[in-house]
């Protein structure tokens, strides 16, 4: 699948080859295949830093500033992205965008009701072993493109990121196997997609930055009580409150759990391995 790519850059001052590639991703797991796949060819930088959350994120003048001396910048279909590109074209005419998430059919978010969908697509595509593979091929067709130079590095160092890719997988479906058709309990609707990809079902809390009403959020204590629930999972990015509140209702634990951290692949198995023990009790 090739990676999606506009605002071609025209020569630079230093020729691509003598110094790392400057590149900026939107997110921390991006940047972890843009560095496994670019190794020393690449200088990454991330927009939204650990804590912060892409649906609130604001770019700073200092990151405009550091875009502009960047060579090409990998978008992963965040909202905020559309006005940033925008921004991109118009005053950094000489960075390439590229799309990590090109290729990749999106899910849309459910709403509160679990009923009726919004017109949202979900764009926490990395959360999916399999989505992961097209994300690490656009990565590399990018840098090829932008680095030639390198394209053998880049093209050796995708194969060596794909086995781990696929290994991850195989891992992950072998601990939750015993457990689809499950649904397991999350404050914001980030596990669609690895939902998706093992056989289960995430019931959010908050959809569309919408924390429930009480009487959503009484419907959710008893959906949670008939399917015996004991762990809600919540995000650091926000506030757990009402996660907290099913969980006293049910007598269950909130647990901390980060879709954004930059180890994605240690991430998502040890996603797997709390979902285990969520799904155990």
């Amino acid at each position: 699948m090739t990676a999606s790519l506009t605002c071609r850059a025209p020569d630079r001052a230093s020729p691509v080859g003598q110094r790392p590639l400057g590149v900026f991703v939107t997110l921390m797991p991006q940047a972890y295949f843009v560095e496994r796949i670019g190794g020393e060819h690449v200088s990454v930088s991330v927009l939204v830093q650990p804590g912060q959350s892409p649906h609130t994120f604001e770019l700073t003048p200092r990151q405009m500033t550091a875009l502009s001396s960047s060579a090409l910048f990998f978008t992963i279909g965040m909202p905020f992205e559309k006005t940033l590109v925008e921004k991109i074209r118009t005053e950094l005419p000489h960075l390439t965008v590229a799309q990590a998430d090109d290729g990749i059919e999106k899910r849309i978010m459910a709403t509160h009701d679990h009923e009726h969908d919004s017109s949202a697509p979900d764009p926490h595509i990395w959360m999916s072993p399999p989505f992961l593979r097209t994300i690490a091929k656009n990565v590399a067709n990018a840098l090829r493109l932008a680095d030639p130079d390198n394209a053998q590095d880049y093209a050796a160092n995708l194969d060596a990121v794909l086995v781990e890719i696929d290994s991850t997988d195989v891992r992950i479906r072998q601990i939750l196997e015993p457990y689809e058709g499950s649904s397991f309990y999350v404050f914001h609707p980030a596990f669609g997609y690895f939902g998706d990809a093992y056989g289960l079902k995430q019931v959010a809390i908050e959809t569309e930055g919408k924390s429930p009403t009480p009487k959503q959020l009484n419907g959710l204590i008893g959906r949670a009580k008939a399917e015996k629930v004991r762990i809600i999972f919540v995000q650091p990015q926000f506030d757990r409150k009402a996660a907290q509140a099913v969980a006293d209702a049910i007598g269950g634990a909130v647990i901390p759990i980060d879709p954004l951290e930059k180890d994605v692949l240690r991430n998502l198995i040890e996603m797997a391995a709390k979902l285990e023990i969520a799904l155990t009790e």
